[in-house]
């Protein structure tokens, strides 16, 4: 199936469920692999649009990491990178949309949290991006530091880990913050605009992102220095641990390939000998998996290792370009350490 955009109603999932007798547990029983096999088809739910991230363009094509991940995984288990089926899901739905089966991985950008990993059923696999906490002001506010925030308004997504950093930087500080919650990306935008908070707390990605669409980009800037790390995460079923399985170590496999220098250039063209002994014993290792020999080849063909996966969306010739830092592997001073193979 081609990649698609589809939005669904989840009262009506979740009232359907409630119907044939489908807890969300149970749907964590379930064989995801064979469900997406079977169907024919891999379900991402992803941003509905952020820059670098996930969006559609202007042909309808999904481009962006997560976007790169979900083809990468597709290949893995289906052959085929183009089998995806790619889901907006927002901060408030993402993982109601996970428990009922409405999507097989969440590959939006998500924090991986001590209570979203212990109270939302989900196992988080990566991280694939390290995020830096940071916050939009503009420039007519002389804001330069966080200290001068004190006894101003900080918009930030409600319920997400900004707000709970937001409000121990003013406990720790002893200022005066006034949070403002909003529901989406969007609605601390419009806030911002409208001048309902003089700033908004977030993930550099997303803030930078955003930065690019406002009127006058160049009048606003990011503050904050080592604010929070924020460790974007793969999230699949809780209890569903054979899939889970399957996508850690897809992930895993596009970050030894870049420690190994292996591109997807030259997997297409070299000769099966050639490979590291490392990556042909997990190539013809498909079985342990539940997947077909050369699984694991077909995921770098697929999108590439994860430097190229990274550049694409956030590299120096991107529309988006972040410093990769601390989202780098571990050989370059970054946080990404793939197990050994």
């Amino acid at each position: 199936m081609p990649d698609m955009i589809r939005h669904f109603g989840l009262s009506l999932v979740t009232g359907a469920l409630a119907f044939l007798g489908l807890s969300d547990s149970a749907w964590a029983q379930q064989d995801t692999l064979a469900s997406a096999q079977e169907r024919g088809y891999l379900r991402c739910g992803v941003n509905p649009g952020q820059l670098g991230m996930s969006m559609a363009n202007a042909s309808g094509e999904w481009v962006g990491m997560s976007a790169d991940l979900c083809r990468a995984i597709a290949a893995a288990t289906l052959g085929d990178p183009n089998a995806t089926e790619f889901i907006p899901v927002t901060a408030g739905n993402r993982f109601t949309a996970l428990r009922s089966g409405q999507i097989d991985v969440i590959l939006r950008n998500t924090t991986w949290t001590f209570t979203r990993d212990t109270a939302e059923s989900v196992q988080f696999v990566g991280p694939f991006f390290v995020d830096q906490e940071k916050v939009l002001v503009s420039e007519e506010s002389g804001i330069t530091d966080l200290a001068m925030l004190n006894d101003r308004t900080v918009c930030v997504i409600a319920g997400g880990p900004s707000e709970v950093i937001m409000s121990d930087l003013a406990a720790a500080s002893t200022a005066i913050i006034n949070i403002l919650p909003v529901g989406s990306a969007e609605q601390y935008r419009q806030a911002y605009l409208e001048g309902r908070c003089i700033g908004i707390a977030d993930g550099q990605a997303a803030l930078r992102a955003l930065q690019i669409s406002l009127p006058d980009p160049d009048e606003h800037r990011l503050v904050g220095g080592r604010l929070a790390y924020s460790p974007l995460s793969i999230g699949t079923r809780q209890g569903d641990d054979h899939w889970t399985d399957i996508v850690r170590w897809t992930f895993y496999v596009l970050a030894t390939a870049e420690d190994l220098n292996l591109t997807a250039a030259e997997v297409r063209t070299t000769d099966t000998q050639a490979w590291t002994s490392q990556l042909a014993r997990l190539n013809s290792s498909g079985a342990s998996l539940g997947l077909e020999p050369g699984w694991a080849i077909r995921a770098i063909q697929a999108s590439g290792n994860l430097a190229e996966i990274y550049d694409r969306s956030f590299g120096p010739e991107s529309n988006l370009p972040i410093e990769r830092g601390p989202s780098a592997l571990w050989r370059q001073g970054g946080m990404i350490l793939p197990p050994p193979l």
